[in-house]
Formats: C-alpha cells, structure tokens, sequence
C-alpha cells in the first residue's frame, strides 16, 4: 500500500496536474480578453456572419474540436490545412488556403499559434485584417518573443484581441525526463479549453438577449437530425465541409 493510498490523498499526476495549473494560468491571463472574444463572436454569428477559425499541425485539433459537433455553432468555417503543418512556414501558403473562402467584413478569424510565428496563420491573420474582418488570435505571448524570426509579424500583433494560453516556457509540459527533455505539452488542451469557452460565452450572450443561436445538436437528441438538417439548409452555401475530398461538393448538408 502506497502512502497516498494509507492516508487517502489523492496521488500526483504528472501531466493532469500540469494541465490543471496551464488551464488556471490561461484562465488569470484572459479574464478580460475571453470576455472580449466572446463579444465578438456573438456580433458575427447574430449578424448572421461566418466564424474562420485556423490552426496549422496539431493547432488543427483545437479548431477541428469546434466542427459540426454537438453544442458548437454551424456558423463556423475551419480553413483546413491538409498539409498538418507542414508547409506552415511557407510564404504565401496560407493565403492559399484562403482561395475558395475568405472571411468578410461581417466575418472574423480565430487563429491559433502557440509561437505566434507559424507563417501560414500570420498570412491568414494578415488577409483577414485586410478584408476588415476582427481577429481573435490563441497564441503565448512569451513564445512568441522568444521563438526564431519570422518574415511579417507576430501573431498577437495583428489581433484584436489576444487569448494567451499562459504557457511560461516554449511549450509547457512535464520535465525532468532528462537535460532539457519535455513530455505531454498541454497548449493544444488549452487552446481548445478557451475556444469552447468563448463559443459558450457568446451562445450565453446571445440566448440572453433572446436571440436564437445556431447551436447544433446531438443526432441521438429527440429532434436533433432535423435541427441539425435545419441548420445544414441555413448555412449550406456558405459553409463548407472539411477536410475535403475532392470528389462532391463539400458544403454543409451536401
């Protein structure tokens, strides 16, 4: 019987209890900012506009995590890297993923760069400002001012508002694996922390106002598909699904 066990104390988790004090530092870092993000995703999605959202390599997962899923919004459009990052360096890459849809005036872009110097998100952050749409950036401010040079700027800089996912290091995670060796970093689990709570916060907003948000629902709800199907017909010509084929027409509800 181990000493935790004999006393009842709950025993250390290495990275659960890591991601716990990341979660809590992003949570102090952002009181006012996720309340300001917040803002203006319910100004976009009650002025019947689209939500970009872009992250490159495993920022991907944290946008993915917003997508056609149960208790997100349909008003939302990943630009989808089918490269996973690995052209996210190249000038002029993210601009092309931008080809086929580009946020508006009435839009706005959540980007993600835990550096804030992936070149592809700085490209899609520039464009997007460009077309007078407001940008929400997740990035670490503290990354972002060590990490190598990159052509432009940083991230944080071309945004509106900034959600700092609180990280003190490059990537935070567990060390003492050996000299300078970091183990399950947490920066993707709390950018999708603050993406789904600036969504929630906007819904709440807009629900408070007795304005219907576009919030989508589980297939097995009763009434869900037909909800879901609803939603589908709303936003089928300007939504499209991702990742695409290459094969059908890839809107929503196609």
């Amino acid at each position: 019987m181990t000493l935790a066990q004999a006393t009842g104390d709950t025993p250390p988790r290495p990275y659960l209890d890591e991601l716990s004090a990341a979660l809590e530092r992003a949570r102090r870092a952002n009181r006012q900012s996720l309340t300001e993000a917040a803002a203006i995703v319910e100004r976009v999605v009650a002025g019947d506009g689209i939500v970009f959202a872009f992250g490159s390599g495993h920022s991907q997962l944290a946008v993915l995590d917003l997508n056609r899923r149960a208790g997100s919004i349909a008003a939302l459009q990943v630009v989808f890297d089918p490269s996973w990052g690995a052209a996210e360096h190249v000038a002029g890459y993210g601009e092309t993923l931008l080809a086929d849809a580009a946020p508006g005036p009435r839009d706005c872009l959540i980007a993600i760069s835990h550096s804030g110097s992936t070149v592809a998100a700085i490209d899609v952050a520039s464009r997007t400002r460009a077309a007078g749409a407001p940008v929400i950036a997740v990035t670490s401010r503290r990354a972002s001012r060590s990490a190598p040079e990159s052509p432009g700027r940083r991230l944080w800089e071309l945004a509106d508002v900034v959600l700092d996912d609180g990280s003190p290091d490059e990537e935070s995670g567990i060390g003492g694996h050996g000299p300078s060796l970091w183990v399950a970093p947490t920066s993707t689990v709390v950018a999708t922390a603050l993406l789904h709570e600036v969504v929630g916060e906007a819904i709440g907003r807009m629900a408070a106002r007795a304005v219907e948000a576009p919030v989508l629902r589980s297939n097995s709800d009763v009434g869900g598909r037909q909800h879901i199907e609803r939603l589908r017909d709303l936003y089928r010509a300007r939504v499209r699904l991702v990742p695409e084929d290459g094969k059908r027409d890839t809107r929503v509800g196609s």
